[in-house]
């Protein structure tokens, strides 16, 4: 459940959802990565943006054809995107919160993998090349679509287009969570965009906890029902959101739902607390 369209976070899941267009449509990946960026910045001129992709994608098409080589493919995006454009990850402030918003990304060319991500596949698609997102653990990646007579390449974005081997990608999953997350075969399959976005989200959430921003954290879980609005997980965390923003009817709400369809979980003890108090309160107002 999402906020009504009359509200701020309702007209932005509005948007959003606009985006994503109906079950069955291709999701406007760009578009939708962009209204979460303006959901930061009210005013944002999204198709400012979008255009400076698609003009990108122009620039490409011009000198790759779609059935030309994978490699060559690759290469051509590469030196497009990092060689002329210069985008770069931000290795010196990868916690910068500007790495999340796509129109920052593109302004000041530089982000975090899911973002450096969007724009190469993108510029791609908007070039008839067909690039997927690859959402390895803790490092998103890029791969070609690779018919079954192709090679598959892996292409690290957050390192000027770099490309890696199967062991390379083993390697970066290790460094990150050690022998904690053992490599499986299915962390190199392309993902939907809308995965994607989750992916972006889930970042823009993160991100906004570590820095005390509760308010944007809200907005990146309202976003994030939208694409799944069956995860009572994210209800919760919204839930408690409210309940610290003051925002108490809302959070019994959000609580309430949580501890109808997770009785089992290992939380629900100390939600249980916080709904009683929340009833309490509720029902000290109302008298």
């Amino acid at each position: 459940m999402t906020d009504p369209p009359d509200r701020p976070l309702g007209r932005l899941a509005a948007q959003f959802r606009t985006a994503l267009g109906e079950p069955g449509q291709d999701v406007a990946l760009a578009r939708a990565a962009l209204v979460v960026a303006e959901g930061e910045q009210p005013g944002l001129d999204t198709d400012l943006f979008e255009a400076e992709l698609r003009d990108w994608g122009r620039r490409l098409e011009a000198r790759v054809h779609p059935a030309a080589e994978p490699l060559a493919q690759v290469e051509m995006a590469n030196e497009l995107l990092f060689g002329e454009l210069g985008f770069r990850g931000n290795e010196q402030d990868y916690a910068d919160p500007r790495n999340l918003l796509l129109d920052q990304v593109i302004e000041r060319r530089t982000g975090i993998p899911i973002t450096l991500a969007i724009v190469y596949v993108e510029v791609c698609r908007a070039a008839g090349l067909d690039m997927r997102g690859v959402g390895m653990p803790g490092h998103v990646i890029v791969r070609n679509a690779a018919r079954p007579d192709e090679e598959t390449l892996f292409v690290d974005v957050f390192r000027e287009g770099a490309l890696l081997t199967v062991a390379d990608c083993e390697r970066i999953v290790r460094s990150i969570y050690g022998s904690a997350t053992p490599f499986r075969d299915h962390f190199l399959d392309p993902v939907t965009p809308r995965q994607m976005l989750q992916r972006l989200l889930y970042n823009l959430k993160a991100n906004a906890l570590r820095r005390g921003d509760e308010e944007q954290a809200e907005r990146a879980i309202e976003l994030l029902l939208v694409l799944a609005p069956w995860d009572v997980d994210e209800m919760r965390d919204r839930g408690r959101l409210r309940e610290r923003l003051g925002r108490y009817a809302e959070a019994l709400t959000d609580l309430e739902t949580y501890l109808e369809y997770r009785p089992g979980a290992r939380d629900v003890a100390t939600i249980a607390d916080t709904v009683r108090s929340l009833r309490r309160h509720a029902g000290a107002e109302a008298s």
